[in-house]
């Protein structure tokens, strides 16, 4: 039951840092374009940056997450507690 409730914040977990770097360079590329008068040029940019950060983060989360299980004796350790 506690590694069912684990997987289910690892799945909240990764909705909301995916939608975060996007959103923040969002609101940037909204705030420079809106200072400089340029059309959506700079929101563009910064959502193409947003992006890959968003994928980076989630990234770095999973591989957290599964690094437990690469150990051999992980199944063994579980059952112990």
């Amino acid at each position: 039951m506690k590694e069912i409730a684990r997987a289910l914040g690892l799945i909240s977990q990764i909705g909301i840092t995916m939608l975060v770097p996007i959103l923040i360079c969002l609101g940037i590329g909204v705030f420079i374009d809106r200072a400089f008068g340029t059309a959506p040029v700079f929101m563009i940019i910064f959502i193409l940056l947003g992006v890959p950060a968003g994928f980076r983060s989630v990234y770095m989360l999973t591989l957290d997450y599964f690094k437990d299980k690469d150990d051999p004796y992980y199944y063994k350790k579980k059952d112990r507690k």
